[in-house]
């Protein structure tokens, strides 16, 4: 790793150190709650800070630094889904500037945290610009940043970052369907999880054609996903290193299929942090440093 204290530029190279947010109190107001337009059962925070702690000892066990955001806004309820505030380059962190008007306040927060930790702020998004950060880009390799053209992430935002970071990396767009609307979240993440160089679970009904074709370029093992999966997060899988995966309890067929490949895999339960919110592990975390070649 050439002595790097930071640079993620790769989604299943071995995680070394991470950054997340236990949920707070923030996490189950119910007014922020209906604001930020969730319509289901208000999470028992107790029961959300669990699963978190599941999580975070899986991080641990795998020999993952862990490194807590703390207190966060008292309106910022989406801070739990750190990855989406910013991106973890070799040169430093590029910022988001969040899609979502409520989730607004929070790249401050992470932005604040980063600098603590001694990792430069690289670029910051700006205006009319809006980009969710770890969920809506994929390293498909060290020199290669897939996003996503979506609700969350416009084109203003991709040209910043391909202005930002061409000819080193190139940087490919991808337009994602309409799906639910403005109110859902789906992100480029939110169809496909790298989990190693040749190994991929994705979601095809909303994969981008070309994404599609890119990836079948590559010779890359596509693990498919139903319907039902999906909404379980089953695309949602964090690979702390090559085939050692962290991903949502309820998806026994993707998990034994995962199990199949050659992978290890730790289930966490997702009740509140998970299926509630359409996320799931990599979205609870902002990789700080990753190794690759």
């Amino acid at each position: 790793m050439n002595n790097r204290t930071y640079g993620a530029q790769s989604m299943y190279g071995t995680l070394k150190k991470a950054l997340i947010h236990r949920p707070g109190p923030e996490f189950s107001d119910e007014i922020n709650y209906r604001n930020f337009g969730y319509t289901g059962p208000v999470p028992v925070l107790e029961e959300a800070q669990t699963e978190h702690d599941v999580f975070a000892r899986y991080l641990k066990e795998w020999g993952v630094e862990i490194e807590y955001i703390g207190e966060t806004l008292p309106q910022c309820i989406g801070t739990t889904y750190v990855t989406d505030n910013g991106i973890i380059t070799d040169k430093g962190a590029i910022i988001s500037r969040l899609g979502k008007p409520q989730r607004h306040g929070e790249e401050t927060v992470v932005a604040k945290k980063l600098l603590q930790m001694g990792i430069p702020i690289y670029y910051s998004v700006i205006a009319p610009g809006t980009v969710e950060g770890g969920g809506e880009t994929i390293w498909l390799d060290r020199s290669t940043l897939l996003i996503g053209n979506t609700y969350r992430t416009n084109n203003e935002a991709y040209e910043q970052i391909k202005k930002l970071l061409e000819p080193e990396i190139k940087v490919i767009q991808f337009q994602l369907p309409h799906y639910k609307g403005k109110g859902t979240v789906l992100h480029l993440g939110s169809v496909c999880s790298l989990l190693d160089k040749n190994l991929a679970v994705v979601y095809l009904p909303l994969m981008p054609i070309a994404m599609l074709r890119l990836l079948e370029e590559r010779n890359m093992k596509l693990i498919e996903i139903t319907k039902e999966e999906f909404s379980h997060s089953a695309s949602n899988i964090l690979a702390v290193a090559p085939r050692k995966l962290i991903m949502l309890e309820g998806n026994p067929r993707v998990r034994d299929i995962l199990t199949e490949n050659n992978c290890e895999v730790k289930e966490m339960p997702g009740k509140w942090t998970g299926y509630d919110r359409c996320a799931g592990p990599t979205c609870m975390t902002m990789s700080i440093l990753r190794e690759y070649d």
